[in-house]
């Protein structure tokens, strides 16, 4: 099997010499620093098996490009002689473009990241793209081994075209500290860590003898995909965060299942900036606010627009089902939210505003992507026929 490991990694302006972020990124790495990416490559030296690494190097301004692409080579080029490295960054990302019917891929938002690290990886013949995140260990010499094992095959009659595993944390923990508190709280936003444990313990607690379970739970950080998967599914450009069980939900769309592999699993040590205190951050909740009205009015959309493609809700309990069904107030529960939790914000936001301007970016955007989609399609069969795609992604390996 043709596998490929895909790292997503972002950098900032140098502490020295902040400047203004055209993406926003929850904890990118000044340039002035190494960050955690390096850790992460060597902990896939002692993975068995064959496998490639593709790194991919986000600028959180466009004026940064070429000085992010010489910092991420200088830092991984040492590892070139115990790794198959590429580097795709914004100072190389042309290369692949041109081979496109059109240029889609960029690297200005999570989703458009996500897709170059699967559109590079198919150019190269890849079989299987893994995403492991920099802030992240894979410390079982197995990893690969248990992807391939189910990844494209069949599983109680039904394809595995996509699979994620478990984060732990330092104390071996998987599931959200406060998501049990949770439980009575009655506004859909604020309780959403809550349905994330809740959607955990489902995939986690009950024994796995089989070893897979049919699942939507899914980490950017710890989730792999066929090569059939990537071809039909793209991640969306468009969503604000939570990219990765938005990309479950378009691999649903286009008849894609996902399972949950339990003892697939990798040891994740983010900075302080991205662990539980962070959930209270007014810019987190706005983020999510946008997020799940946009995915709503996705499926909305899908059903009207694509009626032969039969989604499930059902399969997507008890998360994100609760914000997925059209039939819910998003925004009512959005303008509570904001006034509970950040009381001290009315003054300088209107909650209303705000939700009703998720509301009408939401309908544009969502016919973005089903456009988006269609480019994909093409833009995948046209990398998969495409004979000098592999010579164009060994222009980008790390000597």
């Amino acid at each position: 099997m043709n596998t490929w490991i895909a790292v997503p990694t972002y950098w900032t302006h140098p502490t020295t010499s902040p400047g203004p972020e055209t993406t926003v990124f929850d904890h990118p790495t000044p340039l002035d620093e190494d960050g955690t990416l390096v850790r992460t490559l060597e902990s896939f030296v002692g993975l068995n098996g064959e496998f490639q690494v593709i790194v991919v190097a986000a600028a959180a301004h466009a004026s940064l490009g070429d000085a992010v692409h010489q910092k991420v080579r200088s830092l991984i080029a040492p590892l070139a002689r115990r790794l198959s490295l590429v580097l795709a960054s914004p100072a190389n990302l042309d290369a692949i473009n041109g081979r496109l019917p059109e240029p889609i891929l960029a690297l200005n938002s999570y989703g458009n990241i996500r897709n170059v690290q699967l559109a590079v990886p198919l150019a190269a013949g890849a079989d299987v793209v893994v995403g492991i995140d920099d802030d992240e260990l894979v410390q079982d010499a197995d990893f690969l081994a248990k992807v391939e094992r189910f990844i494209g095959r069949k599983f109680r009659g039904v394809t595995v075209a996509g699979m994620a595993g478990p984060y732990y944390d330092r104390a071996g923990n998987y599931q959200l500290p406060d998501g049990d508190a949770l439980a009575s709280e009655p506004n859909i936003f604020l309780k959403k860590n809550h349905f994330m444990n809740e959607a955990l313990k489902r995939v986690m607690e009950p024994p796995c003898p089989e070893g897979l379970v049919r699942s939507n739970v899914a980490f950017g950080g710890n989730m792999c995909m066929s090569r059939d998967t990537i071809a039909a599914a793209c991640h969306d450009p468009y969503i604000p965060r939570g990219e990765d069980y938005d990309y479950v939900l378009n691999a649903a769309m286009a008849g894609a299942t996902f399972f949950f592999q339990p003892a697939m699993a990798i040891l994740h040590l983010p900075p302080d900036s991205t662990g539980p205190q962070a959930a209270d951050k007014p810019s987190k909740l706005i983020a999510d606010i946008r997020r799940f009205i946009y995915m709503q009015e996705k499926v909305r959309r899908h059903r009207r627009d694509f009626p032969a493609e039969a989604l499930d809700l059902a399969r997507f309990k008890p998360y994100p089902a609760p914000y997925l069904d059209p039939e819910v107030d998003l925004h009512a529960a959005a303008v509570e939210a904001i006034r509970r939790k950040y009381p001290h914000l009315v003054g300088e936001l209107s909650p209303k505003k705000l939700a009703d301007d998720a509301v009408a970016t939401a309908r544009v955007k969502a016919a973005e992507f089903f456009n988006y989609r269609v480019k994909w399609r093409k833009a995948t069969a046209a990398l998969a026929d495409d004979a000098g795609a592999p010579t164009v992604v060994d222009s980008f390996r790390v000597a």
